[in-house]
């Protein structure tokens, strides 16, 4: 039998040999939940460090592509009034700011009534010399005058030796037929004088009378040729007085063209408005002597602008010189006018950019009547340069370029980013037109999108 201590010690060395267990099982069991707690604690913060990206479908809408360029204002027409000739400032009759009046034309576009008269020359010499011309014109038509009686009075010569002639001829004629009675007459007296039917005396008197009608007919054909020389030296004098007489009318001719020059070089005297407009510069006062101006640099009397209708000239990015074409509408703000809007379509552009800027040139006109816009004026352009009807579009965010091949990036419905080629058309402020690479249903990150790679593991936020 055991004493007293001995049960006293096993009894402590099965406590602690139950406590032991316990703790054992405790620690068992409790160990397993730790690990089981970190595993979902690892899964859970690994879902939790996924990237969240923002995604958007490509949405179908009309897409308007529009650039906005600084403008100026500028005179649809500036003209320097340059002097001429050289004169005198006898008149001067408008100043800086008048509004002038320019010719009124027909519907053939002829004048039928001149321009506003602005200044007025005077060059004395100039006159002397029309006046001049003047009597030289006078001088040329009494010379026709006197060359046109020249011709009367040859014809009337060369009529008269025409009448000798025709005289000469009818008397030759008739010495002729004296001639040859004589001869005849001669011939048969001859003959009875051989037989001395008749005397000898009588043949010889015959003969005679042959020798005096045939130095008659003789004497004719002499006159004939007299009376001839006369009528070509009359033709002749015809032909001469004709030939003064042109002479006459190519010096009034010649005259003529002198006095019409001059006459012109004196309306150059007369400075006139060439279109309706305002005078925005002069620059010589009452009296002053104006040379004669060589080139268009040197400085004009005035200087007239045409404002009833103005030019907005804009200088288009290369990026967008492409699509500008007379007709696209233009929006066009004027900040000195408290931002006043007018509307308005290119006109016109140069068509090749600009060597420097790589920019191409256009112009808008715009009805001016009212004058509210003066030439000078700064102004921000609106553009329409393309225009496209149900698009596909993204946000341009959502594109990403890489050597000169756009892309965008794709989140399939696992969670995983493609990197998908697109090809874009036009674009607006916000939005580009995916021409091809997209149908319409993908997911597109539309944030930072150049930040993630292709088969990257990201989580779509929630919409």
């Amino acid at each position: 039998m055991k004493s007293f201590r001995e049960s006293r010690v096993d009894y402590r060395l099965r406590a602690l040999i139950a406590f032991v267990s316990v703790v054992m099982l405790a620690g068992f069991f409790g160990c397993r939940k730790a690990v089981e707690v970190d595993s979902f604690s690892e899964r859970a913060t690994a879902i939790a460090e996924l990237p969240k990206v923002t995604t958007a479908k490509p949405v179908r809408q009309s897409l308007l592509q529009k650039t906005e360029q600084p403008g100026r204002v500028e005179a649809f027409s500036t003209t320097h009034l340059l002097a001429k000739i050289s004169g005198y400032i006898d008149q001067q009759l408008v100043d800086i700011g008048d509004r002038v009046v320019g010719p009124k034309r027909d519907s053939q576009g002829n004048v039928t009534e001149a321009g506003q008269v602005l200044a007025v020359l005077t060059a004395p010499e100039l006159q002397d010399e029309r006046m001049q011309k003047e009597a030289m014109i006078v001088q040329a038509t009494s010379d026709i005058a006197q060359a046109e009686a020249a011709v009367e009075v040859a014809k009337s010569v060369a009529t008269s030796a025409e009448s000798i002639i025709d005289e000469f001829v009818a008397s030759q004629q008739r010495a002729e037929s004296e001639y040859q009675r004589w001869k005849s007459e001669s011939e048969r007296i001859n003959v009875l004088a051989s037989t001395q039917t008749v005397t000898q005396k009588l043949a010889d008197e015959t003969l005679q009378q042959m020798l005096a009608a045939d130095a008659t007919r003789s004497e004719s054909a002499a006159k004939i040729r007299s009376a001839k020389a006369k009528l070509n030296e009359a033709l002749m004098g015809i032909t001469k007085a004709k030939a003064d007489l042109n002479a006459a009318e190519a010096r009034l001719k010649i005259a003529e063209a002198e006095l019409k020059r001059v006459r012109s070089l004196c309306d150059y005297l007369v400075i006139r408005a060439p279109y309706d407009g305002f005078i925005t510069e002069r620059n010589y006062d009452l009296g002053a002597l104006i040379q004669a101006a060589s080139s268009s640099d040197d400085k004009p009397l005035f200087t007239i602008v045409q404002t009833d209708k103005i030019r907005v000239f804009i200088e288009v990015p290369e990026t967008d010189a492409a699509l500008v074409e007379s007709g696209r509408k233009a929006i066009i703000k004027v900040p000195s006018l408290g931002g006043r809007v007018f509307e308005g379509n290119v006109t016109r552009t140069a068509w090749a950019l600009q060597s420097g800027s790589r920019t191409l040139r256009s112009e808008i006109d715009i009805p001016n009547e009212s004058g509210v816009l003066r030439p000078g004026m700064y102004a921000n352009v609106e553009l329409t340069v393309a225009e496209k009807q149900d698009a596909l579009t993204l946000p341009k965010a959502a594109v990403v370029m890489l050597d000169g091949q756009a892309y965008c990036m794709v989140v399939t419905d696992a969670g995983k980013v493609t990197k998908t080629a697109i090809k874009v058309g036009i674009r607006s402020a916000t939005e580009v037109d995916i021409v091809s690479g997209l149908v319409g249903g993908e997911n597109v990150i539309i944030a930072n999108a150049a930040a993630f790679q292709d088969g990257q593991i990201v989580q779509m936020a929630s919409k």
